[in-house]
């Protein structure tokens, strides 16, 4: 199995888990040390540790993406360049009459023995902005971070 594959098989499972809550499926797709990092966002972050990825993934889906409309893999492009599998891509949230709010990223997996051992989501320009600007008008109650 390619490690696109591996990648592919471990997003069907998180979005199994977006929808039943049952996280567990989720954690042997990691490295027990896996360092999880969010940039060029208000909620930027680095989480290490599974555990600690996995809750701050419940945390962030229970309090922002849960109480939206998400839309996620618009326009994905996925390849893989040694160890790593590069995900761009968008994701979309809409919330009663706000206006659509949406964001394209870079994800970044890295592979060791099968598992990943880092995580990164890289907003691109001008998206720490735009949401900054949306939460401040429409995300009253909405809380994204992740720790």
């Amino acid at each position: 199995m390619t490690i696109i594959q591996k990648f592919i098989e471990q997003r069907q499972v998180f979005e199994a888990a977006y929808e039943n809550g049952d996280w567990e499926p989720l954690a042997p797709y990691f490295h027990e040390d896996v360092v999880y990092e969010v940039i060029n966002m208000p909620f930027h972050c680095r989480v290490e540790g599974r555990s600690g990825m996995i809750e701050g993934l419940k945390r962030s889906i229970e309090r922002f993406d849960k109480l939206c409309i998400r839309t996620v893999g618009i326009g994905a492009q996925i390849f893989e360049e040694g160890n790593n599998v590069f995900v761009h891509g968008g994701i979309r949230f809409q919330r009663a009459d706000a206006p659509v709010l949406e964001s394209q990223l870079w994800e970044i997996a890295t592979y060791q023995d099968g598992r990943i051992v880092r995580l990164m989501d890289i907003y691109e320009a001008g998206d720490k902005e735009r949401f900054e600007h949306w939460m401040s008008e429409w995300g009253e109650g909405l809380d994204p971070r992740y720790v």
